[in-house]
């Protein structure tokens, strides 16, 4: 990467072109050509970000963000947050059942006694006692859907049924920052590829599987700068100049000014938080993916980029057979990476303005099955972390009759829980445009 930052002062980078006689520039095979114009296709696939690149302003910006964290393949709530007497909880899951003197105690903080937290999560039970921890019992949408990828859309869309009229066919991460947040960093996606959240709107959100891969690559032992310089080169000589490939070049320019920007970030990001831990079941020191990611976002917010919204997650949650052991494993990577990003964000001084929503698709069944593990179910537990919420225990506890089904049946709104964040924790406007078919009649004040 280069030192110089021209887009930081306004101004446009001068880069090398290829010659008006189509020379490519010195040190650039014909090999690197077919790379550079991959690169370029790559990048410019982003679409022009209509004359607004996102300047980093050095310092961390104060201002209200929210983090989603989607646990892929319907995660098993009813083991993370355990109902301590509710007898058909320890009678149907028999040995797969995580016993109170196993579990971890809500005592502190805002208090309750009648649920406890898997063993793993050590980081969140002092969340919790901080005031800073929330559980939504029962989350869902109205008639449940036990496909992972139809569940999976309708929580994508944020919409149920069909698109009412003037709302486009879109993600509802899309529609918020169409509205909110247009910049290219306003809304982020890191390490999921290109959820249908994010699908679908007029603005062009920042979807990256690391920051340390945004960058124009090709070729080798030539500079960041050159190999943007010599793809936007190519572009030019086929186009003349004119038409959608000077579209084209303008994004290049554009995208070339964004990863400058991005890189040195990931340079300049300074912290002590170690987000690595010792797994027990790796015997190794560890960073879960997951981690890597809250990290990477914290590299964003610390370097002052507007970013408002965040979007990841993880896998591995469809735990049919075998699940003790796997959960476990999955809940203790959530845990240790909550924790050292709450760590960084209290370094920064941000860690009141921060809302953590961890969601899924659906729950699982209250029973074991024949595997040792948990069948699709429905209504699941949303947890929420961070400064910004009230802590608490949200939506109606669970009752023997709720257990005594097949899986219990939502009570809240998953749509409610999103739209009371962003209107009352991020001050977001259009709700409507949003949520079209949620309008927060009975707020739960979790925010």
């Amino acid at each position: 990467m280069c030192n110089s930052h021209p887009a930081q002062h306004g101004q446009s980078p001068k880069l090398p072109w290829v010659s008006k006689h189509g020379h490519l520039p010195k040190g650039v095979s014909r090999r690197d050509v077919l790379k550079l114009t991959a690169a370029a296709a790559g990048v410019v696939a982003m679409g022009p970000f209509k004359g607004v690149v996102p300047i980093a302003t050095g310092a961390p910006l104060q201002k209200k963000r929210m983090v989603v964290i989607n646990l892929f393949g319907g995660h098993d709530t009813l083991n993370m947050c355990i109902p301590q007497n509710v007898q058909p909880y320890f009678e149907r899951r028999s040995a797969m059942a995580i016993q109170p003197e196993d579990a971890l105690s809500l005592a502190g903080g805002p208090g309750n006694t009648a649920y406890r937290v898997h063993p793993s999560f050590t980081r969140i039970q002092s969340l919790w006692n901080d005031g800073d921890v929330a559980f939504v019992q029962r989350t869902g949408y109205p008639n449940a859907n036990l496909s992972h990828f139809t569940s999976q859309d309708i929580f994508s869309r944020g919409v149920r049924s069909d698109f009412p009229s003037g709302i486009p066919r879109s993600g509802w991460i899309a529609r918020y920052a169409d509205r909110n947040a247009p910049t290219p960093l306003g809304a982020v996606s890191i390490g999921v590829g290109r959820p249908f959240d994010f699908v679908g709107g007029s603005s062009k959100p920042f979807l990256v599987q690391n920051l340390s891969g945004f960058k124009l690559r090709g070729g080798t032992g030539r500079s960041h700068l050159h190999r943007a310089g010599a793809a936007q080169g190519i572009l030019e000589r086929f186009s003349g100049g004119t038409g959608n490939t000077s579209d084209a070049r303008d994004a290049l320019d554009q995208a070339y000014q964004l990863a400058d920007q991005i890189q040195q970030s990931v340079t300049d990001y300074s912290s002590t938080v170690d987000y690595s831990y010792d797994d027990p079941t790796r015997n190794r020191t560890y960073t879960a993916a997951v981690g890597s990611r809250l990290r990477d976002m914290a590299k964003l917010i610390q370097s002052g980029f507007e970013s408002s919204i965040f979007f990841t997650g993880y896998g591995g949650l469809d735990t049919h057979g075998n699940q003790l052991p796997r959960h476990a494993d999955l809940m203790r990577q959530l845990d240790r990476s909550i924790g050292a990003f709450s760590d960084d964000m209290k370094a920064m001084g941000l860690w009141e303005d921060m809302v953590i929503c961890v969601v899924t698709e659906f729950g699982r069944r209250n029973f074991v099955n024949g595997s040792d593990g948990t069948d699709h179910g429905h209504a699941y537990c949303t947890l929420l972390v961070g400064g910004g919420v009230r802590g608490g225990m949200y939506g109606p506890d669970l009752t023997e009759a709720d257990l005594n089904r097949n899986y219990p049946l939502h009570a809240v709104d998953f749509r409610d829980i999103y739209h009371e964040i962003l209107r009352d924790h991020m001050g977001a406007g259009d709700m409507d445009y949003v949520f079209p078919e949620t309008n927060l009649p009975n707020p739960l004040g979790i925010v």
